[in-house]
């Protein structure tokens, strides 16, 4: 058996390296195939833990992994060994018949959230709102009898594993489950810990593409990822505009990779790999080198990563200095301090976005209303997200009762979901794989497209008979 697990680690690791997926010699298929056989209990459990409501798909099977596009789907042309993220993870462990709390008062839910004063501060902020309007509004509207519920507060710190203490100490607080945070890091270190505390994590606002990637059956995040920004990017700027020579422009920090990384895949497999790839440092104004580069390489579509103010700054001196390539980016583009930065250069910037924040269905316009009402300012995404993910924890205690285990249970089998943000669908990663809309900037505002209507699952359920 040690021979089988050196040979199996062996395969995979150079596997890794080349991209070449090995098959087994014979004896080791068998040798492979007795221990699971052996183990009938623990194969089982692994695609019965969840059964799709809707899809009419095979019980717990999510072939509709992160709505990936066949054409990027890595490796595409060859059979895998084996699948990963087809499945939900199980969790084992007791706690389920755990009898409630006694003497409880209150039931706790935890909220943690970025430093007001880092960059990510005025979109925590309005994630905070979010959050906290769900939270008064659900409390409001409990009947005689029923424990409120309580926001545990804490906020995250520039020092490195801060996150952690965070997650023990909503453990500490006896919540049964926590939201946030923006802040990637933060994110995956309070992660790891809760896969000790077992304290589910609703994500309402990383981005980060590798957070739903890490075994822990501990998370579910309802804030589309910059992997789905990058398969409508890469489609439209390759196969509907026709772009050949695509340019990037990144921030250097751990966001800017792992957010265009996907985008570097995408347009390789589509044939037309990055001609260019620079980053800059968040905040710097000497882009002189980046500058030259970019001419040189003559790109005709270049697409921008970082915060609205840089990326504003550096379109307006690339259109200044004669660049004539189209410029699409990520979703922070829409915040107001790209076009006051770029000025004219905004003028035919395409970006992916969630949805369109100007539409008029009910749901959003109510929200928006009471948001407006209660805050006298405007919700953006992050107090949509963080509104809906505090509801759907919400619902969860609801359902569950004040019982961790029964909580998670609920909220990783979850399938589908309706919020004010829109209709969302989780894969098998528990991650929000909805399609994401585009928007233009044309005559001094932003004009969006509509969303896509029809989605890898919708197409999997047709198929099905």
């Amino acid at each position: 058996m040690k021979r089988l697990t050196f040979l199996c680690q062996s395969r995979l690791f150079f596997g890794l390296l080349t991209g070449v997926i090995l098959p087994m010699p014979s004896w080791a298929e068998k040798a492979a195939e007795e221990k699971v056989a052996a183990q009938p209990s623990i194969a089982k459990a692994a695609t019965t833990n969840a059964e799709p409501a809707t899809c009419g798909l095979p019980a717990g099977q999510y072939p509709y992994y992160a709505n990936t596009p066949e054409e990027m789907v890595p490796f595409r042309t060859l059979e895998p060994y084996y699948r990963y993220f087809t499945t939900r993870l199980p969790f084992r462990g007791p706690g389920r018949d755990y009898p409630d709390p006694p003497d409880l008062k209150s039931l706790k839910v935890g909220l943690f959230g970025p430093a007001p004063y880092g960059p990510e501060g005025a979109r925590g902020k309005q994630t905070r709102l979010g959050v906290l309007l769900a939270f008064e509004e659900e409390n409001a509207s409990r009947r005689a009898g029923q424990l409120p519920f309580e926001i545990v507060e804490r906020e995250d710190s520039p020092l490195w594993g801060s996150a952690a203490n965070i997650a023990v100490d909503f453990k500490d607080a006896d919540v049964l489950g926590y939201l946030g945070t923006i802040d990637g890091d933060a994110t995956h270190v309070a992660l790891r810990v809760t896969l000790k505390t077992e304290t589910y994590i609703i994500n309402t606002s990383d981005p980060d593409p590798t957070l739903m990637e890490t075994q822990i059956p501990w998370i579910s995040r309802v804030f589309p990822d910059d992997r789905q920004q990058c398969y409508r990017l890469a489609d439209l700027i390759i196969n509907r505009r026709g772009c050949k020579r695509v340019a990037i422009l990144r921030e250097s920090s751990r966001p800017g990779r792992v957010g265009v990384m996907h985008l570097v895949n995408d347009i390789r497999r589509l044939g037309k790999p990055a001609v260019a790839h620079l980053l800059y440092k968040p905040g710097d104004r000497s882009l002189a080198e980046q500058l030259n580069t970019i001419k040189g390489a003559n790109p005709d579509a270049l697409v921008f990563y970082g915060q609205p103010e840089d990326i504003g700054f550096a379109a307006a001196l690339f259109r200044k200095s004669g660049i004539t390539a189209q410029f699409f980016g990520f979703d922070r583009l829409k915040e107001d301090g790209f076009s006051k930065n770029a000025g004219e250069a905004a003028e035919g910037t395409t970006i992916c976005y969630f949805f369109n924040p100007d539409r008029t269905d009910k749901p959003w316009v109510e929200f928006q209303d009471r948001f407006q009402k209660r805050w006298s300012e405007k919700a953006g995404i992050y107090a949509a997200y963080g509104y809906d993910g505090a509801k759907l924890m919400i619902e969860a205690i609801n359902k569950s009762g004040p019982n961790r285990y029964r909580v998670r249970d609920y909220l990783a089998n979850l399938d589908e979901w309706d919020g004010i943000t829109g209709h969302m669908i989780f894969d098998g990663r528990n991650d929000n794989i909805a399609p994401m809309s585009m928007a233009q900037f044309k005559q001094g505002k932003w004009q969006f497209q509509p969303v896509p209507a029809i989605t890898r699952l919708e197409k999997l359920r047709a198929a099905q008979p």
